[in-house]
């Protein structure tokens, strides 16, 4: 019988370390940073990688976590920095080899796309205990060739006027000038200019015939004449300045800014995508239970 001369490429990657470094032994490591050297990350677990992001900067990416519990395997993936790019979770019970399972970023890798794929996983209880597993880029890294670039551009648009707010505009996108506006390309600094213009036979026609300057007459429905704009003396006050109205508090400012605000939001988003694997460990770990006290307990006499 001849000998096999090329095999398909996900079940070459099940006998090699890829998409993980050849050079890279996949041992994980204990609380204390040493390798636990007699565990190891089976090669036919994974057998192909991409992720495909931005890469205005060098970027290595590795295996940081591994989960393994009952019929649930989580990978958490990490830049070099240690900042999480995506978790991504399998059901082993569900899954045929060589399946491929979609990875979404999140934090400040949400617009991060990919794919992994895992291969037969019938021996798996048998190679690797269950448990979690914390890796270092040293043992763990992808390939440089499983990262892919992509341009960070505009996904889309949105119209928003006076608080409400149109839907997502996609594809080709035309800016139409309107009334008093007009738009030219200033192909020098590939820029959109937009010009406010008059007196070219493009204003709208005034209702109100031969009035230049339009006063303001009522206030929620209210006469000005019986409107008085007063501070509370202590903290609000209330300026004038021409035709400006200043409302100003000068007892209170925001504890928070924009940077805040943007950690908690990132912080919120980790923190649903565990509370999510959490839930569906538990989900899990229920069904073994119901299953062994099914199956032993209630069998015992």
């Amino acid at each position: 019988m001849s000998s096999v001369v090329n095999s398909e490429w996900l079940n070459a990657n099940s006998l090699r370390a890829y998409p993980i470094k050849e050079d890279c032994m996949a041992i994980p490591v204990n609380s204390a940073g040493s390798l636990m050297t007699d565990v190891r990350i089976p090669n036919y677990l994974l057998v192909d990688f991409v992720l495909t992001m931005d890469l205005t900067t060098p970027l290595r990416v590795y295996l940081k976590q591994l989960v393994y519990v009952g019929n649930l395997i989580t990978f958490g993936i990490y830049d070099e920095a240690d900042v999480l790019i995506a978790l991504v979770s399998v059901s082993t019970s569900a899954h045929v080899a060589n399946a491929g399972y979609s990875i979404i970023g999140t934090g400040t890798y949400s617009d991060v796309r990919g794919r992994v794929v895992l291969g037969n996983l019938d021996r798996l209880p048998e190679d690797l205990p269950e448990g979690l597993y914390n890796f270092t880029l040293a043992q763990t890294e992808f390939e440089t060739t499983t990262i892919r670039p992509d341009l960070r551009g505009v996904r889309s648009l949105q119209i928003s006027d006076q608080g409400s707010t149109s839907v997502y505009i996609y594809g080709a996108v035309q800016l139409v000038s309107g009334n008093n506006v007009r738009l030219s390309y200033d192909s020098g600094t590939n820029a959109i200019r937009i010009d406010a213009i008059g007196a070219e036979g493009l204003n709208e026609e005034c209702a109100c015939s031969g009035v230049t300057d339009v006063p303001v007459t009522k206030i929620n429905g209210r006469s000005v004449d019986d409107v008085q704009l007063v501070g509370d003396g202590a903290c609000i006050t209330v300026t004038t300045n021409g035709n400006i109205i200043t409302i100003a508090d000068k007892c209170s400012k925001p504890c928070c800014g924009c940077p805040e605000l943007e950690f908690i939001t990132n912080s919120l988003k980790v923190l649903d995508t565990s509370v999510t694997n959490l839930q569906t460990y538990a989900m899990r770990l229920a069904e073994r239970i119901d299953n062994f006290v099914t199956n032993y307990i209630l069998t015992i006499r």
